[in-house]
């Protein structure tokens, strides 16, 4: 099939455009979710899990891009390149803010507010 002919009318088109908006939908409830969570958690980022969240929020953005360039291809072989090029970054995007999300969980604070949550503080006599 050349670039140049339209969509299959077996509807396989439709269903890889009806994939492209679940996904779109799937890739904004995931960047949504991990800013509620980096917000709701109060605990220190370092520059590590900055950079992190930061590649997954690209990588985000790209999954979002070729989402919709896949809804609006004209041809199948177009959508299909879309959809995987969508795919691929929507799974590095899951995977990169779930390792920020442990990263910064496992991290403990050192100021004097912070002293509670410390697993080995000193108590005086």
């Amino acid at each position: 099939m050349s670039d140049t002919q339209a969509m299959a009318p077996d509807g396989s088109g439709r269903r890889l455009q009806r994939s492209a908006r679940e996904l779109l939908r799937l890739n904004l409830s995931v960047l949504g979710g991990s800013f509620a969570w980096f917000a709701y958690i109060d605990a220190p980022i370092t520059d590590g899990a900055m950079r992190l969240i930061a590649t997954a929020v690209l990588a985000g953005l790209l999954s979002l891009v070729a989402a919709l360039s896949c809804g609006e291809s004209k041809t199948e072989r177009r959508a299909r390149r879309w959809w995987r090029i969508a795919v691929w970054s929507f799974a590095v995007t899951t995977l990169l803010m779930l390792t920020a999300a442990t990263v910064t969980l496992n991290l403990k604070g050192s100021g004097a507010d912070e002293s509670y949550t410390q697993t080995a503080v000193v108590m005086p006599a």
